[in-house]
């Protein structure tokens, strides 16, 4: 694909946006490399009330959030900096969703589930995706509903409502999905 230049200069938008994935792709190398790599690259971490993982604050990441597992095998939770700063009750339910996914032994599900031999091995874990969301938006909403923290649910029902009758994600539930279980968990006892 040619890329359109004017006077022989990529547009800036062509250029804020290699920029914003390399440092993504940066962090995320940083990350799978390990605590210690990420620590001497100066990965900037947030406080997480949800749980004891470690949790990043990285701006230009595609994601709002994501749970993995770094080189060493320990738990790692990656926030988007935009998210938290300007949507923080949403941000929150993100950090109470991710560390729900470590909890609720997602992670590592979904490691398992790559480890298998094939051509295409996210398709050994794709069917488990939706019910993993799922899962981990109800855990969340227990969390913020201990501490009182109802306008992080009204956010998350908010963003998700936004999406409708289309998938979060690919092989994600719809936001209508998401709603109705979010709503659905947080009127439970």
């Amino acid at each position: 694909m040619r890329r359109k230049f004017a006077n022989g200069v990529p547009r800036v938008a062509d250029t804020a946006r290699f920029s914003a994935l390399t440092a993504a792709a940066f962090a995320l190398v940083s990350l799978a490399l390990g605590r210690a790599e990420a620590a001497r690259l100066w990965l900037p971490e947030t406080e997480n009330p949800y749980c004891e993982v470690t949790t990043y604050l990285l701006r230009d990441v595609p994601e709002q959030a994501m749970s993995l597992l770094d080189a060493s095998g320990k738990p790692a939770i990656v926030v988007n900096h935009l998210t938290l700063t300007e949507q923080p009750s949403y941000g929150r339910f993100l950090m109470a969703h991710e560390c729900c996914h470590h909890k609720l032994g997602h992670v590592g599900r979904y490691r398992e589930g790559l480890g298998h031999v094939g051509p295409q091995p996210f398709f050994y874990i794709a069917p488990a995706l939706r019910q993993m969301e799922l899962e981990a938006d109800c855990c969340a909403v227990k969390l913020l509903r201990e501490r009182h923290e109802t306008d992080s649910i009204e956010s998350a029902e908010d963003a998700m409502a936004a999406f409708g009758d289309t998938p979060t994600g690919a092989y994600y539930p719809t936001g209508t999905e998401r709603v109705q279980n979010i709503a659905k968990c947080a009127a439970e006892d």
